[in-house]
């Protein structure tokens, strides 16, 4: 997946769920975003129609499984244009990477899982902000060098911003709640499952490189 190396089990998923796959999903994730924020500003209360609201998903308005993915990532018009030029930019660079199925599968992991945790835990979804954000950390995952103009103005190594995403989000996970750690592990889960098998070969690399030195020494 990294690097050429996909893990076996992702292989198999992609034999059988092919037919899931959304080609070019950065253009119905920022069209979902567009259609929500055109919503808000023409009538603030769409926010809460749009929401993910577990009691009443559970009464019948099975729409909200959906509709919370276009919760705007900002109610301002101006800096919403950035946003979708962001979100649109690294989710093509993961898809131009891994293909449409790869792609579409991790997203569809964090989005189930976030609706089984809110229906689990009868806990509303307001935000996709942590969706944007764990794609965000599979762009710079797959392409750590590539640079971005962050602000439209200003040159930025994607890893570098990843890095303080990742250190944000272990704050949030250490300071918060057993309920918001469960919440960060359902959003995250998708990025854990691909990556962490990746990082800990790196971690073991490192150290042995350590150790090999540390002997000479």
């Amino acid at each position: 997946m990294i690097y050429g190396q996909t893990p076996g089990w992702l292989e198999r998923c992609e034999r059988r769920l092919r037919w899931i796959a959304i080609p070019n999903i950065a253009s119905f994730l920022v069209g979902l975003q567009g259609i929500g924020l055109v919503l808000v500003l023409a009538d603030p209360r769409w926010w809460s129609q749009l929401a993910l609201v577990p009691q009443l998903v559970l009464e019948g308005e099975v729409w909200r499984l959906l509709t919370f993915l276009a919760l705007p990532l900002s109610s301002s018009p101006l800096w919403m244009l950035f946003v979708l030029w962001f979100l649109y930019s690294i989710v093509d660079t993961i898809e131009n990477l891994w293909g449409a199925f790869k792609t579409t599968f991790y997203i569809l992991i964090s989005v189930l899982l976030t609706i089984g945790f809110s229906l689990a835990f009868m806990v509303p979804i307001t935000s996709v902000g942590g969706l944007q954000s764990t794609l965000f950390l599979a762009a710079a995952a797959l392409a750590p060098d590539t640079q971005i103009l962050l602000f439209l103005f200003l040159p930025v190594k994607i890893a570098w911003l990843a890095w303080l995403t990742a250190a944000f989000v272990l704050w949030r996970f250490v300071a918060g709640t057993w309920l918001e750690r469960l919440y960060l592990l359902a959003i995250y889960a998708n990025y854990l499952l691909f990556f962490a098998p990746y990082h800990y070969g790196q971690l073991k690399r490192r150290y042995r490189r350590w150790e090999f030195r540390r002997q000479f020494k």
